[in-house]
């Protein structure tokens, strides 16, 4: 970039400024933080994957009806919501990969907790008792 670009345009506008060492401390320090925090948020990942490896399996309650198939499906949300019931943590329902569940059983299922954790468990589906 020309000399007189910076001094023409760039200075006066305060568009940009001349690399010091401390502008070069502060970029390396938000650099850092910037690593340190995406480490952070990778752990949370790895320790919700801990506790769903640890609890294992999801109960849902669903009316049935002849030959195990049950009313409507099992859907993504009350998956997310039988989480946060025991975990309390809700977790991002498009990161979760749900089969098509339509009889009562047990199923697997696996949720994207970050770019490089991916979290698996079953979900078991049960007949709820007729009040």
């Amino acid at each position: 970039m020309p000399l007189g670009f910076y001094r023409n345009f760039l200075a006066p506008t305060r568009a940009a400024s001349r690399a010091t060492a401390g502008i070069l401390a502060q970029a390396d320090k938000a650099k850092e933080d910037e690593v340190r925090k995406a480490g952070e948020v990778k752990a949370k990942a790895g320790a919700m994957k801990t506790a769903l490896a640890t609890i294992g399996k999801f109960v849902i309650k669903k009316k049935a009806g002849e030959g195990d198939a049950i009313f409507g499906a099992v859907t993504t949300a009350e998956v997310i919501a039988a989480i946060e019931q025991q975990t309390g943590r809700v977790l991002d329902k498009r990161g979760v990969t749900l089969p098509d569940i339509k009889t009562l059983g047990t199923y697997d299922v696996t949720v994207r907790l970050h770019p490089e954790v991916v979290g698996e468990f079953k979900v078991v589906v049960q007949k709820e008792k007729a009040a």
